[in-house]
């Protein structure tokens, strides 16, 4: 019997031991720094730096990296910095409770004011860190009143009355305007605003606190390795057109705002045409340049702005995966000439919106890491980096139609909600397709072969 018993013993020893070796190897791994007074946590949001929250004294954390003046730990959704005056380092936490490995959440909150991290949530909780206003954090799970979250490999909670939930980051998609389109060829087209009106969306980010980012801060954002404040915006414009240098670049620059040209490469040159207010020009490399102080160039295609004529088709769908390759590489070589540096073309916007699963498997393998759709929403921590949505700017949009669309809860009174029942007959993939600003836009093709 007692064989028997010393036996199972040994299997219980050996099973446990299999479950439990990784979690002790993993943390004996780990490095722990000590706040030795309350110090200030900062992130850096491109040249800019945000003080994200407090640590504790006496409170532990798991260190993730160090430079020459700070350690580094996670700190909601990335790095956070504290200086190292104000930190030592631990062999091991002296206190284990509640410390464990935890990946950031894809669900997220906004700090609503400065709000203070628990180590649980019953009556004997200590705080252990805290979060600064207006700051993006994502979360774990709810539970009850409380938000579970994680803080330097420690788990946290915070009350839910301290912050609201994360709505997504916007988007903003333009493409032309003029100051009086009512007077020019583009009279009713959808994608031509006022000047006037661009003029009062961005005077209402700069007086609300809205913080333009780009490209390379939403992907780090979305890869769990930026923290964000909560008015954070991406604005964008697709194609090129001279508008934007004539138009927008002066209000971006007053306003200190920056933004994103998704431009088509085989539509651009060394240096514009003539403007001409009933026509359409594309910038040239000598207008870019002259603008890269406000504006990040990326991909908008190559050659594949285009539609097969009679069926509309457009050539992201029409052409083959490697026909989408070659262009994705071609485009990318040929804005570089303008930028210095091609390897920084690596987003993407799809003419039309429009794509399908192939196409997808194409830009990907051509290196795009992100692309952006036409579909109307914010973009949300765990959304496919490959179909981004937007949220489009017509000149119907008044500027409560704006702020709505900043807070993702726009909703477009000409669209009808889908029957649930009914099923898509394709699998082709087709965003909000706007009106077409450039009739050059439809093109003959011998369609795609297999």
């Amino acid at each position: 019997m007692q064989k028997y018993i010393k036996s199972i013993m040994l299997l219980v020893t050996i099973i446990l031991g299999i479950y439990l070796i990784p979690e002790e190897s993993e943390a004996a791994g780990l490095t722990y720094i000590k706040a030795v007074q309350d110090t200030p946590v900062y992130s850096t949001s491109g040249s800019t730096k945000i003080t994200v929250g407090n640590l504790l004294k006496g409170q532990e954390y798991a260190l993730t990296g160090s430079d020459s003046q700070n350690y580094h730990i996670m700190f909601g959704n990335g790095r956070a910095l504290i200086s190292k005056r104000n930190a030592v380092v631990l062999a091991k936490p002296a206190n284990q409770v509640n410390i464990s490995y935890t990946k950031p959440g894809k669900s997220g909150i906004i700090t609503q004011r400065k709000t203070v991290i628990y180590d649980k949530t019953d009556k004997n909780k200590r705080a252990i860190a805290v979060i600064n206003t207006n700051i993006r954090f994502p979360v774990l799970s709810k539970t009850g009143e409380w938000y579970r979250i994680s803080i330097g490999n420690r788990i946290g909670y915070i009350p839910s009355g301290n912050v609201k939930e994360d709505p997504g980051i916007p988007v903003l998609m333009y493409h032309h305007m003029l100051e009086h389109p009512e007077l020019t060829a583009f009279k009713n087209n959808d994608m031509v605003i006022p000047v006037s009106a661009f003029e009062e969306q961005m005077k209402y980010l700069k007086s609300d606190g809205w913080k333009a980012i780009n490209g390379q801060e939403l992907e780090r954002y979305l890869n769990h390795e930026q923290v964000l404040t909560g008015k954070a915006v991406l604005i964008s414009f697709d194609d090129g057109y001279t508008s934007t240098q004539k138009y927008a670049y002066p209000i971006l620059k007053e306003h200190g705002l920056k933004a994103t040209q998704f431009v088509i490469g085989g539509r651009t040159y060394t240096y514009a045409s003539p403007w001409d207010e009933n026509t359409l020009q594309y910038l040239g490399y000598r207008e870019m340049q002259e603008m890269e102080d406000v504006f990040d160039y990326q991909h908008h295609t190559f050659g594949m702005h285009l539609r097969e004529s009679g069926t509309l088709t457009p050539y992201l769908i029409l052409k083959t995966y490697e026909q989408i390759v070659e262009d994705m590489e071609r485009g990318r070589q040929h804005l570089g000439k303008a930028t210095g540096n091609p390897d920084n073309i690596k987003y993407l916007a799809y003419p039309w919106g429009q794509y399908d699963e192939e196409t997808i498997e194409a830009v990907k393998a051509a290196g795009i890491t992100m692309a952006f759709t036409t579909e109307t929403g914010n973009v949300k921590l765990g959304d496919n980096l490959l179909k981004l949505k937007r949220q489009g700017i017509a000149p119907r949009h008044s500027l409560a139609d704006f702020v709505n669309k900043l807070k993702g809860t726009y909703v477009d009174p000409r669209v009808k909600k889908p029957n649930p029942v009914e099923k898509p007959t394709e699998k082709v993939v087709i965003g909000n397709t706007p009106q077409l600003l450039d009739k050059n836009a439809q093109t003959v093709s011998k369609g795609k072969q297999k």
